[in-house]
């Protein structure tokens, strides 16, 4: 058998990382159908086959997904339901205008009484009808011409009547004159004789027998007619046009009713309902376990964080996390952090401070400095901070300190930010990341400080009371977190508050930042030009 062994593929899973994309996985898979092989071998070997191969799995898995999909029974049934009335009340308007188009076109035309073709036919055959008044009109015509012709030949102005002197005696003309009268009124009451229905052997007489003959009588045929276009429309007859259409109607309908019912078990409705249910089930399965997983997971996470609590570690998990955090922030700004905590420093047998900040060599305090004191212990009020402080800078030989206080234990005495001299003593939470920004504070003022502690030069004094003042400015701003945390856990209401701070505190921090680094900035200048 052809196996063709592709080389590790990169793909891309469902579950997504915290940048956005992706986390990629590598797989080795070994590909024994003849015609995926023979796909494959169409592209060489490398880059083209890798993306031949990635493209057609994730064709398959996008397939596998639709095949996977679910369907709302309820949505279905009402759907299909809706289509049922819709299409019941579409054909019944369109049966009843129909109906109605009919009727009224075929009763304007055919109807025996008000019927345009009947009126229309009665107005041509009557005796003073249409037909009656064009050969009237034709007689009148050819009567007129012939008292022109006649007049201009025999009348009062005629050559004839001159010679023949009608003034006179003449009985030739007088003759001729009744004679020409008796035929014309002959030849009128002739003509109009055989367009009159009261002589029977007239011509208008034998043209409507032989109209009759031909094609019988008119309004029976068309009432008959009539009649079976009506009963193609009509319900009563089984085999009429519209009975058979309502048949079809229903047999479809009754179709659709059967597969949507839920009474029928072998319906489409009957087994999605049974496929949803199975799926139902297994969810709910899995939701089940899951529940319990996470239920035992988090009550052995509480046991041992209910342990650490009532242990005597609690207080070196916190020094810890402090060391830890304040790693994490210095780690971008290029100081060093060491934990010093185990070890004794300047003074014999002292182990105060547990971490120690280094400056980088890129800053103006360069080399300098900063202990970082953890106490997660509520016995320590504001006094015995920065006694042990001022132990702990000495001990290690640094010019600040920063004393952190476990916001669990922390007394209310101890602020939540606030310089002391060269100490900054603040609260921190470790388990809300929000508390955060006070260490971050912390750090970047206690690099300012280092800055004077390490040039001691009067000359700075108006610039650190603008750093100090900045300083009381982001501790004001950051006060506004609180702010910011409260109203977005009281309402959603509150989200206009919440966006109106943020931008305050947006427009106010960028501007004590700006300040600050102008300030530093000089700070550095003024350093090396003394050394």
């Amino acid at each position: 058998m052809n196996q063709s062994t592709i080389a590790p593929i990169e793909t891309m899973p469902s579950a997504a990382t915290s940048s956005g994309r992706a986390e990629p996985f590598y797989a080795n898979l070994v590909i024994s159908d003849p015609e995926v092989v023979a796909a494959a071998g169409e592209y060489p070997e490398g880059r083209a086959r890798t993306d031949f191969l990635l493209t057609a799995l994730k064709i398959g898995v996008l397939s596998l997904r639709a095949a996977r999909g679910v369907v709302d029974g309820g949505t279905v049934r009402r759907e299909g339901e809706h289509l049922i009335s819709q299409l019941t009340e579409r054909l019944n308007g369109w049966r009843t205008v129909l109906e109605q188009g009919v009727t009224s076109s075929l009763s304007h035309y055919f109807d025996p009484q008000q019927g345009k073709f009947v009126e229309r036919v009665e107005r041509l055959v009557r005796s003073d009808g249409d037909l009656a008044s064009v050969m009237k009109s034709q007689v009148q015509t050819a009567e007129q011409s012939l008292t022109k012709v006649f007049e201009q030949f025999i009348g009062e102005n005629s050559q004839l009547l001159r010679v023949l002197d009608p003034s006179g005696e003449n009985q030739l003309v007088g003759t001729l004159q009744r004679t020409l009268d008796g035929v014309v009124q002959s030849q009128n009451t002739t003509i109009l004789s055989q367009f009159s229905l009261d002589n029977k052997d007239g011509a208008l007489t034998r043209f409507l027998c032989e109209l009759v003959e031909k094609h019988g009588d008119l309004h029976a045929a068309l009432q008959g007619n009539l009649k079976d276009v009506v009963g193609e429309f009509s319900l009563d007859r089984p085999d009429s046009a519209l009975s058979r259409l309502v048949q079809r109607v229903e047999t479809a309908q009754k179709s659709l009713t059967d597969e949507l019912s839920l009474n029928n078990s072998g319906s489409a409705l009957s087994r999605l309902q049974s496929m949803l249910q199975e799926n139902h089930k297994q969810q709910l399965e899995l939701a089940n376990k899951l529940a319990e997983d996470l239920n035992v997971a988090i009550g052995q996470l509480q046991a041992r964080r209910q342990e650490a609590d009532r242990s005597t570690r609690h207080g070196l998990e916190f020094e810890a996390s402090v060391c830890e955090q304040v790693r994490v922030i210095c780690a971008a700004a290029g100081d060093v952090v060491q934990n010093v905590g185990a070890t004794t420093g300047l003074i014999p047998n002292k182990k105060v401070g547990d971490a120690v900040i280094t400056v980088g060599p890129e800053k103006a305090a360069a080399g300098a400095k900063i202990v970082i004191e953890a106490k997660e212990n509520g016995s320590y009020d504001l006094a015995a901070s920065l006694a042990e402080a001022d132990l702990a800078r000495r001990n290690r030989g640094a010019g600040v300190c920063i004393f952190v206080h476990s916001a669990k234990t922390a007394q209310d005495c101890i602020p939540a930010f606030q310089r002391y001299g060269h100490d900054i003593v603040i609260r921190w939470n470790a388990e809300d990341a929000a508390s955060d920004v006070w260490l971050k504070a912390a750090v970047m003022v206690a690099a300012a400080m280092s800055v004077r502690a390490a040039t001691h030069d009067t000359q700075d004094a108006a610039s650190f009371n603008k750093v100090d003042d900045a300083i009381a400015r982001i501790r004001k701003q950051i006060d506004g977190f609180e702010v910011i945390r409260t109203s977005a856990n009281t309402s959603s209401n509150a989200a206009g508050k919440i966006l109106e701070r943020a931008k305050i505190m947006e427009e106010t921090l960028l501007t004590q930042l700006s300040a600050l680094c102008d300030e530093l900035a000089k700070l550095k200048v003024r350093h090396d030009t003394s050394v």
